[in-house]
């Protein structure tokens, strides 16, 4: 019964990954596709930090970690109209880094009240992104979403 259980959990999560991933993959093509440059001004531009919370209180060890994502936010005009993104990159997935000098470091190019090149595809007015380069990370939400279920199957064959 417990194997059938956690097939149902991790199955769900599987489909759940491939899901996302598929759907950002998607965007991210179409983002990409007939993009056209357009200035843009920064209006936010910093560094998250996020902890989480893992403390074994029997070995009395914090196995905590903390990631450092960076946030942007943009606004541009396109066609006349004024628009908001806070997109670096054509997919929502969002990179995080171990140190908070690496996720400086992508934010350099974009300061606050810096006027950039933004790239929108006319048909997706308000998904501009900064970077015009494609992110791995849908392909790995598919991959991960596909290997867990079969992952969790053989896991549990051992118990």
């Amino acid at each position: 019964m417990a194997r059938v259980i956690a097939m149902l959990i991790f199955g769900s999560l599987g489909v759940m990954l491939v899901y996302v991933g598929a759907g950002q993959f998607i965007q991210q093509r179409r983002l990409l596709e007939g993009a056209r440059v357009v200035e843009a001004r920064i209006t936010r531009s910093e560094v998250c930090m996020s902890k989480s919370n893992d403390t074994d209180q029997r070995l009395l060890r914090d196995n905590s970690t903390t990631s450092y994502t960076p946030q942007v936010k943009f606004m541009y005009q396109l066609d006349g109209k004024t628009h908001e993104s806070g997109l670096l990159y054509p997919t929502e997935i969002v990179e995080s880094y171990a140190s908070r000098a690496a996720a400086e470091e992508e934010l350099r190019p974009f300061p606050v009240n810096a006027t950039v090149r933004a790239h929108v595809n006319p048909r997706l007015p308000d998904k501009a992104f900064l970077i015009p380069r494609g992110s791995a990370a849908p392909v790995v939400f598919i991959l991960v979403g596909l290997v867990l279920p079969i992952a969790t199957w053989f896991v549990s064959r051992w118990f």
